[in-house]
């Protein structure tokens, strides 16, 4: 059996070659077939030469399974068999052993599902073809000359013949057949192997793609949460470095505001590379065209690099042709960006020489030109095969060589697929050691005409001194303006102050709901990001609301989102407009004046003189305190003033800010109270960042975050360790409120008056001026009676809880 076993596995194993095999049954079938014929064949008296076919048939099949099992010649031994068998030994048996008469049907069978199953292509076509002929030639010729055959002597002859040829190839075509259906069957175990296994790597597939779209999903919500959260800062910023560039008088203090204006936009190009990138690799980029004053971009450009240049003593060589158009068609924000990132990057790797900025102009088709920017330097230069990686993301070339070269190895990436989507690219002709040179050349579509001119006489004239001033007042006009953060409101009432527009402060969705109902205003500037109700829904419901009295009132979409924050997505929503933050002024003032009816507007020539620069306040020291930062805090206010006057309202509230936490968190394992819980937390942390107190601010944040997360075990170990810092902080403050004395408020009827204004501020929704007179309410002193309940109505001004002020204000009254 062992032996046996092994014959199989030798000459039919599945393992092999299905031709082998299927060569292999036939073959050795008919060998064995054969080798019992010979002696039969010799008892029964056959005729010897039939019996010498055999034998020779015998001897050269076997030297064909030789040759294709042991010398891999497969197809030359299908070939021989075919011809001996069909040539030689079925011939030879058709006319010897009876013709008609005999086993040959069988056997001339065999031969043709050999061929059919061991050749293809024109071996198959060929030996089909011969034997066909040679069958059909047999039975031809024993037909017409029946005496060439030579008849079986005795009837048990013929019996034994057509027996033995039925019995050998039906255990042939049997064995093939057994064969091919234990091919069948593994086969059809091995799909459905596969077919679990590709069940399973699809089902994991799936699970993988949706881990994919969850991961970027939650990459682009981190980028949208961090964009609003560093625009933020940013925006108060630079919008409070516009009111210091408005109002001072001193050159000094012009210059410092300006380089720091130059840095916040430094700043944002830095964000804004992170945040492109991502917007690239997602498909949300795109090109915005609007007009925009050539001038003007190229002294943002120049304004970005020029300090830098300076720092490392290069020089700056500008040649900007003439005859460039003043104003053009097309997106400046984009070009700014490509032009600073090449120019940034040529001064980065230039340790000395030269940066020269070309700027020529073409005129194209119909209102067309073509601008071609190059920038020139006389840096490190770049090696011929490394020019292609250079547009790689986050690659960045011979790293030991600039390891002191800041950057992340986005700018030209970035840079090479902004031109591509402007329809252009960026070409770079370097030479290693000694510089290189990279242009682009975009079309863009003339507006107005009138070349530049002289450009860097243009240019002096442009940043000789700084002078701002609304081109409009409109003091009949009424704005809401609907934010969360109370920094982001103060900067836009500042903005908006020399226009003498009045604004109107809400801090959340609900507020903007109800004012909406009692009072029109000609505009509503809502920003998306706001707990509760944010931007977009709170837009909605603006839309349902019943009494609603600004139902014709532009609504501007205020965002620091630059992820989801595309322009088209908010007008498709239904946003009249769209302004981004950090604010920019003349942005600002053209959405006025593009919204505003004409009625409102009240046109009038630039004054340099403004008023607040002739009336500059005296600074106030601040003292220092354990905790307070005094320099960050100084990055979101003009002066010290409103530092010392936010750190003062900060401390006032303090207490009430601790008691709310702590009234939400006794309830936190409910779940009820978790999002005012959050929502207060984070109204801590951006009073403390404000100020400076950073590691509160931080402490905030963490508690925030773990609100935000549903952990409670977390806001149960963190929550003690703040309400502790809130409670030291307050101890820390004291020396804010402790440095003067107030005088004590002897007639009763001042302060009745007083309450009498507060109330009418109120009910106008004039916060400013109610912040005023409740400053003023607060700088004296009064009976300890009066004096817990003036400090919660002041809480109350300063957190916008108007129906509340209104009802402690009548309580004091009466």
């Amino acid at each position: 059996m062992n032996k046996l076993r092994v014959f199989q596995k030798k000459y039919f194993s599945p393992d092999l070659p299905i031709d082998l095999v299927l060569f292999n049954i036939i073959t050795i079938v008919g060998l064995i077939g054969g080798i019992i014929t010979i002696p039969f064949n010799i008892i029964n008296g056959m005729s010897g030469i039939l019996t010498a076919v055999i034998f020779v048939s015998v001897i050269i099949d076997a030297v064909c399974i030789y040759m294709a099992n042991y010398m891999n010649r497969l197809k030359n031994s299908t070939i021989a068999v075919c011809f001996v068998v069909g040539i030689a030994l079925f011939p030879v048996m058709f006319f010897v052993t009876g013709g008609i008469n005999s086993g040959m049907v069988c056997w001339f069978s065999m031969g043709l599902i050999f061929i059919f199953m061991l050749l293809d292509g024109m071996d198959f076509l060929f030996m089909l073809l011969t034997d066909v002929a040679i069958i059909i030639g047999c039975y031809v010729i024993s037909y017409y000359h029946p005496e060439y055959v030579v008849s079986l002597q005795t009837k048990r002859s013929v019996f034994f013949d057509v027996v033995q040829s039925m019995m050998i190839s039906a255990f042939a075509i049997g064995s093939i057949i057994k064969f091919q259906r234990s091919i069948y069957e593994k086969l059809y175990r091995q799909a459905a192997i596969n077919n679990d296994d590709l069940l399973e790597k699809t089902l994991q597939a799936k699970k993988a793609e949706k881990q994919a779209q969850t991961a970027t999903e939650a990459k682009s919500n981190f980028l949208a949460n961090m964009s609003h959260e560093i625009r933020t800062p940013i925006n108060t910023i630079m919008g409070m470095d516009e009111m210091i560039l408005r109002e001072t008088s001193e050159k000094v203090v012009e210059e410092y505001a300006l380089d720091i204006k130059t840095a916040s936009q430094n700043l944002l190009s830095l964000i804004n590379d992170i945040l492109d990138i991502t917007k690239i690799e997602s498909g949300k980029m795109g090109i915005v065209k609007g007009e925009y004053d050539f001038m003007s971009l190229m002294h943002d450009v120049l304004n970005n690099i020029v300090l830098r240049a300076k720092e490392k003593n290069l020089e700056l060589k500008l040649n900007i042709a003439s005859n460039i158009p003043c104003n053009m068609l097309g997106d400046d924000i984009r070009i700014k960006q490509v032009l600073t990132n090449i120019i940034t990057n040529a001064v980065k790797y230039t340790q000395e020489g030269y940066i020269e900025i070309t700027t020529t102009c073409k005129k194209s088709f119909g209102e067309y030109v073509e601008l071609t920017f190059s920038v020139k330097d006389t840096g490190i230069g770049i090696k011929p095969e490394d020019i292609k990686r250079m547009f790689e993301s986050f690659e960045r070339l011979e790293v030991n060589r600039n390891r002191n070269i800041e950057g992340a190895g986005l700018g030209m990436t970035i840079t090479q697929n902004l031109l591509k989507m402007m329809g252009s690219t960026l070409n770079v002709d370097s030479t290693y050691g000694e510089g290189s040179t990279f242009s682009f050349t975009i079309s863009q579509e003339v507006v107005n005409p009138e070349p530049i001119g002289d450009f860097e006489q243009k240019l002096k004239q442009l940043t000789s001194n700084y002078e701002y001033s609304t081109s409009f007042e409109a003091p009949n006009a009424t704005f809401l303006v609907v934010d969360d953060n109370a920094m982001n409101r103060k900067v836009f009432v500042a903005l908006l102050r020399d226009s003498k527009v009045k604004v109107v402060e809400a801090e959340n969705g609900y507020d903007c709901l109800q004012l909406i109902k009692n009072q029109h205003f000609d505009m509503i500037f809502l920003d998306h990001m706001m707990p509760g109700m944010d931007g977009v829904e709170t837009f909605k419901a603006m839309a349902r609301l019943e009494g609603n009295k600004c139902l014709g009132t532009p609504v501007i979409a205020l965002t620091a989102n630059a992820i989801a924050g595309a322009k088209e997505r908010y007008l498709t929503l239904g946003f009249h407009g769209f302004l981004s933050k950090p604010v920019v002024p003349a942005q600002l003032e053209k959405t006025i004046r593009d919204f505003l009816p004409e009625s409102l507007l009240e046109y009038h020539e630039p004054d340099a003189k403004d008023e607040a620069r002739m009336n500059r306040v005296k600074k106030i020291e601040l003292p220092d305190i354990e905790g307070i930062d005094w320099d960050y805090a100084l990055l979101h206010f003009p002066d010290t003033n409103m530092v010392f006057q936010t750190a003062v309202d900060f401390y006032d509230s303090i207490m009430f800010e601790r008691d709310e936490i702590l009234r939400y968190y006794k309830d936190i394992d409910s779940g009820n109270t978790l999002e005012d819980y959050r929502i207060k937390v984070h109204a801590v942390k951006s009073m403390a960042n404000t100020i400076g107190a950073t590691a509160l601010g931080g402490l905030a944040k963490t508690c925030e975050f773990a609100a935000k997360d549903n952990n409670i075990d977390r806001i149960k170990a963190i929550t003690p360790i703040l309400i502790e810092e809130l409670e030291i902080m307050h101890d820390r403050l004291k020396v804010l409120s402790s440095d003067v004395e107030k005088p004590k408020l002897e007639d009763i009827d001042e302060l009745f008056a007083l309450l009498e204004m507060l109330k009418m501020s109120i009910m106008t929704h004039d916060s400013e001026q109610a912040d005023n007179i409740m400053k003023q309410i607060m700088s004296y002193s009064y009976d300890d009676d009066k004096q817990v309940k003036l400090e919660q109505l002041n809480l109350r001004i300063m957190n916008l809880e108007e129906d509340e002020a209104l009802a402690d204000i009548e309580e004091l009254q009466s």
